[in-house]
């Protein structure tokens, strides 16, 4: 039986498209059995729904990986108990294309090293940004050159806390990448280069003052935001309650502000911004997970 305990993960940040991600302190916790045939998927989170056939993200990873090595595979009983919220933007769909890549390996033998998974994982989610933060965990920065994932991960002071603001809707990534232009002015793409090298500055350095500026992007916010009603409201409220960056989590819904020290009073200026809006949001506070997937067998 192997036992996995992979973390979520925010992505973009800001002007780090399909490049920046780290992972954060809310997880699924995933347990694979070999069993003499067929498949057995137990959901142990009632509020959520995952396909118990074939069809189940976890099963499809570990089938994808069996086939790119030509491991036969049997039959498995997959459990899954997680507190990511899916398809809000915090990568619970790459929690379970990990998880489910990691059991495969071990199961056939460790034949793949984690350049090789994770560059197989890259390739099934379509980008790098959450599956290397929910494998290594910490700050990531990623690309895909050929047929190699290169991911650096950097471990987070302690101090930096990450609001998760979540709405009560979600954005199909689909749909949420569909409204991007298929080119980007010169001079923005300048911009958003310049503003994510000073996100992977800041955020190694904990140059808190360096991250407002250095969020702000011009290659997907202005034009997601038509999907999240309020967006630019929510952003200008965090803003008030002492946030040093904030931004849409992948391709959204869910907003994250950075913030640091005591965070009880911007979550109860959240809740109250909420109420007096008729907002069905919510907002907590996760850490960091520098640790990434952690991997244990019975």
């Amino acid at each position: 039986m192997i036992k996995l305990r992979v973390p979520a993960s925010s992505a973009n940040m800001g002007a780090g498209f399909d490049t920046l991600g780290v992972a954060l302190g809310l997880y699924n916790r995933i347990t694979v059995e070999e069993i003499p045939e067929g498949l057995e998927v137990i959901n142990r989170n009632t509020q959520s729904f995952i396909p118990k056939d074939t069809n189940n993200l976890i099963y499809r990873a570990m089938i994808h990986l069996f086939e790119s090595i030509g491991y036969k595979p049997k039959g498995y009983r997959i459990e899954q108990n997680s507190q990511i919220p899916m398809t809000r933007g915090l990568g619970s769909s790459s929690a379970c294309i990990v998880g489910g890549m990691l059991a495969a390996n071990i199961i056939s033998g460790r034949t793949l090293s984690y350049n090789e998974i994770i560059h197989l994982a890259s390739k099934m989610e379509g980008h790098p940004d959450n599956v290397g933060p929910a494998l290594y965990g910490g700050f990531c920065v990623s690309l895909t050159d050929g047929d190699k994932t290169i991911i650096k991960s950097t471990k987070i002071n302690s101090d930096i806390k990450f609001a998760v603001i979540i709405p009560d809707f979600f954005v199909a990534t689909k749909k949420s990448r569909g409204v991007l232009p298929a080119k980007v002015d010169f001079r923005d793409a300048v911009y958003n280069i310049s503003h994510a090298s000073m996100m992977q500055a800041a955020m190694i350095s904990g140059d808190m003052d360096a991250l407002r500026i250095a969020v702000k992007d011009k290659m997907h916010q202005q034009y997601r935001k038509s999907y999240i009603d309020g967006m630019e409201d929510i952003f200008n409220q965090t803003y008030s309650l002492g946030s040093y960056a904030t931004y849409l989590s992948g391709s959204g819904p869910t907003v994250l502000s950075v913030i640091s020290g005591d965070s009880r009073g911007f979550v109860r200026g959240m809740r109250e911004y909420f109420e007096r809006n008729s907002l069905r949001w919510k907002c907590m506070v996760l850490p960091v997970d520098n640790v990434g997937t952690v991997v244990s067998e019975i």
